[in-house]
């Protein structure tokens, strides 16, 4: 018999959930929204995923769209956001106004450290790259979004995460992979708090 979800924003309605995620360029927000809809997928959901990038890969702008539903979905283009990630002052400014009531705005509040007026907004200021760095790895705060974003939307199995998280890393970087798990959990704990 099928486990009965009943925690986390994915699992409570049927309206499908709009996820940006913004950053620099090579600070793997890419690989994290992919990431993070497969997640979806093996959950049991309809996701899209569709990753944009700016004029320079490494440095310059990057950006993914992430849909995660029970409904098909038709376009893959966030239009209004349920979650939207910025990882640094540009994509903040960029993205913001596809906050709605109800939204919720992850910061890193690292590199944004001043986050306007959004009436209706829930606001998640963490200093996303500087956890990652204290656990190890400063160039793993992708996968402390991906767990962040996992533990928002209520994609629960933790087993699967990691095992997915070992699918995609564990072979191309064998030695940080303890670490990415840690900092993968220490997401996921982050994004299950915010939803409360």
């Amino acid at each position: 018999m099928p486990k009965t979800k009943t925690r986390g924003s994915a699992t409570r309605s049927e309206a499908t959930k709009e996820i940006l995620l913004a950053g620099s360029g090579g600070q793997g927000l890419i690989l994290a929204g992919k990431m993070l809809a497969q997640a979806a997928v093996a959950e049991g959901f309809n996701a899209t995923y569709f990753p944009s990038y700016g004029a320079e890969v490494r440095g310059g702008t990057a950006h993914c769209h992430v849909k995660v539903g029970h409904r098909p979905i038709g376009s893959p283009i966030v239009e209004d956001a349920t979650i939207v990630v910025a990882l640094n002052e540009p994509s903040y400014r960029a993205f913001s106004p596809l906050l709605r009531k109800g939204s919720t705005l992850v910061v890193n509040s690292s590199l944004v450290p001043t986050v306007g007026n959004h009436p209706g907004v829930k606001i998640v200021a963490l200093e996303l790259t500087k956890i990652a760095s204290d656990m190890g790895s400063l160039r793993s705060a992708n996968m402390l979004v991906f767990g962040l974003c996992a533990g928002l939307l209520g994609l629960e199995n933790r087993e699967l995460l990691s095992g997915l998280l070992t699918d995609t890393l564990g072979k191309k970087n064998p030695a940080m992979l303890e670490t990415n798990q840690q900092i993968l959990a220490k997401g996921v704990d982050l994004g299950e708090e915010a939803a409360k």
